[in-house]
């Protein structure tokens, strides 16, 4: 079953990556994941959100959706309204994190905040429950920009969650360092401040709905 989902991921990939941009905050960002832990979605469970960047160049408005299609398996669609480009999304869960093993986690889309590059990416991601208030998450992982297929790129995140409320966090997107707070109102409202390159704000609202009652796969 792994295999074949590879495959499928990564010929999506090569088949549209010229026609089409991809943006989002990175793979292991709470933001654009939806949940406190950067997990990916559980099967049934939609999200919907948007970003604003007012100081970004490139792009400063961007709304997207993501699904949870199968387990181990979230595909996301949305738009950039400033250079007016389709925005798509997905995510496998190679293999599934347990109190041994760190989860593996190989994507499409994009990996840098305010962008329009396309990207390939593999992420290792492992969490600790470092009491019934307080948790943490470290991802780091390597990513290619299509076609420069020979310039591989690190990746790097870091997730704190409070009384799995409050969630201060930071990615490194290979290039560039983004600082974060989410901030869970509601079970099915999330909002969110971010800095881009250390120096520009950004602020996103996330609505998620679980059309079944089921569990995320890293929690």
């Amino acid at each position: 079953m792994i295999k074949p989902m590879i495959a499928i991921i990564i010929s999506f990939l090569f088949l549209f990556s010229n026609n089409i941009s991809a943006q989002e905050c990175g793979p292991s960002c709470p933001i654009c994941s939806g949940n406190a832990d950067g997990s990916l979605l559980s099967t049934g469970s939609l999200l919907v959100n948007s970003i604003s960047i007012p100081g970004a160049d490139e792009e400063n408005t961007v709304f997207n959706t993501r699904f949870g299609i199968a387990p181990r398996f979230d595909v996301g669609l949305g738009y950039g309204v400033k250079r007016e480009k389709v925005i798509w999304n997905a995510r496998f869960q190679v293999i599934t994190e347990n109190e041994r093993w760190p989860g593996i986690i190989l994507g499409a889309g994009s990996v840098r905040i305010g962008k329009s590059d396309q990207s390939l990416y593999l992420h290792i991601t492992k969490s600790w429950e470092i009491s019934e208030m307080f948790a943490l998450r470290m991802t780091s992982g390597v990513a290619n920009l299509v076609p420069e297929y020979d310039k591989i790129y690190g990746l790097g995140g870091l997730t704190f969650s409070i009384a799995e409320k409050y969630i201060p966090f930071i990615t490194f997107d290979g290039v560039e360092f983004h600082e974060g707070f989410a901030w869970i109102l509601l079970d099915w409202l999330t909002v969110s401040a971010i800095l881009i390159e250390s120096k520009d704000p950004g602020f996103t609202v996330g609505i998620n709905h679980s059309f079944f009652n089921t569990v995320q796969i890293n929690q």
